[in-house]
């Protein structure tokens, strides 16, 4: 399939970039990145996180949210999942020239996360219990997360729930800034933005992450697989990699140690990958297609002609999302493992298509 491109938007300039450090409990973190730019919002509450931070203050933290499996319209809390924000922003890109219109953001969230229900004599720096508890959240806040799809005939009053979202995608492991992170991103199925993220361990029951939100604007686009045709996506991830390049983490002296010695033992320290399963694949290439006429119009046709993009194109696209792009400091992939969630049963629905 030939791609439509618009011209590659312009990143906001890293000559302004200045140094964000936090201090967690005796962990030292630092990155550089430009003043926040939001292009919509005069609200002044982004980057107002504390410089110092608790990370045993339960206090501090909030449940998880998570779309309801109840009704997709509501959210829910989950309390034995915790997070807090350390750091927010937000920056627009701008066209070429740069003064052209709005052409997207990146919204940044790096959070901590606490596990409050981790099984005795378990501990997050074993990388594959580590592995269980980012699937855990991720599988109840994207694999969860489902929309009420398209009924094409008026008639049809079936509740379909289709998947929001297709990942984990491109998953590996990544030295940066003197620790190993995990690193995968999702694709948007339907209208939403795509995300990336990076997770490492800070003590036997916290998580940091860098998360990365990724909006692409152009005209006549208004659903993701019409995105992924029209808009360039390689200046949004050089700027977050760009980002966590800088990014430099240092554990206190007593969970540095204890780190140490939990990755000592047998297999540890061994670095497996998720991702996505045949079934998701083919229930996304579905769902792709069928929302990829939402926003969008077609010179010389008219509203009411079909104007979803042919099956071979959005599989194509799929076919090529799917497929690993390692990062210039990631570890050699080891194995790809099958993780079994830790979520209630009632709360673990699953896709339901009704394929027509």
């Amino acid at each position: 399939m030939k791609f439509v491109k618009n011209l590659s938007p312009r990143a906001p300039s890293f000559r302004r970039a200045r140094k964000i450090e936090k201090n967690l409990s005796g962990h030292q973190l630092s990155l550089m990145a430009p003043p926040y730019s939001d292009p919509f919002s005069s609200i002044e509450d982004w980057e107002t996180e504390p410089d110092s931070v608790d990370i045993f203050n339960m206090e501090t933290y909030r449940p998880i949210k998570y779309r309801s499996a109840k009704n997709i319209d509501e959210f829910a809390e989950y309390s034995n999942i915790k997070v807090q924000t350390l750091f927010s922003s937000i920056w627009g890109f701008k066209g070429i020239p740069i003064f052209s219109d709005y052409q997207g953001d990146i919204q940044c969230g790096i959070s901590l996360t606490a596990i409050d229900d981790l099984p005795i004599n378990e501990t997050l720096f074993h990388n594959k219990t580590f592995l269980k508890e980012i699937f855990r959240r991720y599988d109840l806040t994207r694999l969860q997360n489902f929309n009420s799809g398209i009924n094409i005939d008026f008639f049809d009053l079936t509740q379909y729930r289709w998947p929001s979202y297709l990942g984990p995608l491109n998953s590996q492991w990544v030295e940066q800034g003197g620790l190993d992170w995990l690193y995968f991103e999702t694709q948007p199925l339907a209208c939403d933005s795509d995300s990336i993220g990076w997770h490492t361990a800070i003590s036997d029951k916290h998580i940091l992450s860098c998360n990365f939100t990724i909006t692409r604007a152009c005209s006549n686009a208004g659903n993701a697989f019409r995105i992924n045709q029209r808009a360039n996506w390689e200046n949004y991830i050089n700027f977050v990699q760009h980002i966590m390049d800088s990014l430099k983490l240092e554990l206190s002296p007593e969970l540095s140690a204890r780190r140490i010695e939990v990755q000592s033992q047998p297999c540890a320290s061994s670095k497996p990958i998720f991702g996505c399963t045949p079934q998701q694949i083919e229930d996304a290439k579905y769902v792709m297609r069928m929302w990829s006429d939402t926003g969008y119009m077609e010179s010389g046709k008219s509203r009411d002609a079909d104007l979803r993009a042919s099956p071979e194109d959005v599989s194509e696209f799929i076919d090529k999302r799917i497929q690993p792009r390692p990062l210039h400091n990631s570890y050699p992939l080891e194995e790809k493992i099958e993780v079994i969630s830790r979520l209630p049963p009632e709360l673990i629905q699953k896709p339901f298509i009704g394929r027509k």
